[in-house]
C-alpha cells in the first residue's frame, strides 16, 4: 500500500489528552497526523491509561513535524522510553517499526536479504529500516547502547541519509518525507552504567547524529497514581496513591544506593491489578480494607520474591512508613 504524507493535522491537547489550550497558544500546538495508515498492521496499539507529560511535547512536535528526522530518548529501565514514541505514533496513525537491540544484532539484519519465495524463487525481503524508509514509518531503536560497535558505525550514515542503495538488488531506496528515527537507551551519559550488563560505550559519532532528545525521567506520583486506577479499574484511589508513594520512595532509594533495584511502573501496575482482583466486586471502604490487607501478598508475588534479604528489608520497612503517612492500613513484613 502507497502511504501517503502527513497531511491533516490535530491540536496537543485533543491528541493527548489535556485540558483544553488557550486558544493563544493553541493553534501553534499542532501535531501532523499521518494519511491513509489508520488501522495499518504497524501502527501501535493505542494505550488509554497512558499519561503524556507536557514537558515532552515541544520536543515531539520538533521530531513530528521534520524539523529534526532523529530522536533520542534516555532514561533507566521503566521510565517508559518506547511507549511514549509507540504512544505518540498510535495518536499520529504513524507506522512504527521496532528493533530490540542485542549484542548479536547485524546490520544486515536492519536492511533485509534475499529470501526463498513461496514459488521457489529467491527475492529481497525488506528489514524494518528500509520498511520504515519506504512508507514513511518511524525506525525505533530499543536500548540502542546494546548495539556492537560495527552496527553502531553502520548506523551513522543511515541516519543523515535521505536515501539508501541496496548492494544485493542495485535498488536506491528514496527515504519518504515522514521517514523518522527513534532510538531509547540507558545510561548514555555514562551515569550508573554498571546497573546494565551487556551495554556498549556509545559511538560519539553515531549520538552525534541525534540533535534532538528527551530525558525521559519516571513519572509523578500523581500521574502514576491516575495511570494505575486506568489500568486497574476498581482500585481504591487510596490504595492506588500508596502504590505511586512506594515506587516514588523505593526509585528514589535507588539512586541514593539504598535499593540494588527500583520499582518499575510495569511492577506498579501488576500490584494494582493484582491488589484490585484480591478485592473482588466490593466497593467503598470494604473495597479498601481489604485491598490493603493483599499488599503484602501482591509485593511479594511480584518482586520481592527475588529481592535480596537486605534490599526486601529496606524495602518494607520503608513502605509501612508510607502507609502510616498516608493512613492506608497495609502492613508488610
Amino acid at each position: 500500500m502507497t502511504m501517503q504524507s502527513m497531511a491533516a493535522f490535530a491540536y496537543a491537547d485533543e491528541l493527548f489528552g489535556f485540558p483544553r489550550f488557550p486558544d493563544n497558544v493553541r493553534g501553534a500546538s499542532r501535531f501532523p497526523i499521518k494519511v491513509g495508515c489508520a488501522g495499518s498492521l504497524h501502527v501501535p496499539d493505542r494505550d488509554d491509561a497512558y499519561v503524556f507529560r507536557k514537558e515532552h511535547l515541544h520536543t515531539i512536535q520538533f521530531w513530528a513535524t521534520g524539523s529534526e528526522k532523529n530522536l533520542l530518548l534516555q532514561g533507566e529501565t521503566g521510565t517508559g522510553k518506547t511507549t511514549l514514541v509507540e504512544q505518540v505514533a498510535c495518536r499520529l496513525n504513524w507506522p512504527t517499526f521496532v528493533v530490540g537491540c542485542h549484542g548479536g544484532l547485524e546490520f544486515q539484519e536492519l536492511i533485509g536479504r534475499v529470501t526463498l519465495q513461496p514459488d521457489g524463487s529467491t527475492g529481497w525481503a525488506d528489514g524494518p529500516l528500509i520498511a520504515a524508509m519506504r512508507v514513511g514509518g518511524i525506525f525505533l531503536l530499543d536500548e540502542m547502547n546494546f548495539l556492537k560497535p560495527e552496527v553502531a558505525g553502520g548506523l551513522n550514515t543511515v541516519l543523515q541519509a535521505t536515501a539508501y542503495s541496496i548492494p544485493e538488488t542495485g535498488e536506491v531506496i528514496k527515504a519518504h518525507p515522514d521517514f523518522r528515527i527513534a532510538a531509547t537507551g540507558n545510561a548514555l551519559d555514562g551515569v550508573g552504567k554498571s546497573a546494565y550488563r551487556g551495554t556498549q560505550t556509545s559511538n560519539i559519532a553515531l549520538l552525534a547524529r541525534f540533535t534532538l532528545g528527551i530525558r525521559v525521567r519516571y513519572m509523578s506520583v500523581l500521574d502514576e497514581q491516575k495511570m494505575l486506577e486506568a489500568k486497574a479499574p476498581g482500585i481504591s484511589s487510596k490504595v492506588a496513591e500508596y502504590l505511586a508513594e512506594v515506587a516514588d520512595m523505593a526509585r528514589k532509594a535507588h539512586q541514593e544506593g539504598a535499593l540494588k533495584a527500583p520499582m518499575s511502573p510495569r511492577e506498579t501496575i501488576a500490584c494494582a491489578r493484582r491488589i484490585q482482583a484480591f478485592s473482588g466486586n466490593l466497593t467503598g471502604d470494604d473495597a479498601l480494607q481489604a485491598q490493603a490487607k493483599s499488599v503484602s501478598q501482591a509485593f511479594e508475588m511480584t518482586f520481592l520474591f527475588r529481592w535480596s534479604p537486605d534490599d526486601r528489608n529496606e524495602f518494607v520497612k520503608a513502605a509501612n512508613s508510607v502507609a502510616v503517612r498516608l493512613g492506608v492500613p497495609a502492613h508488610l513484613e
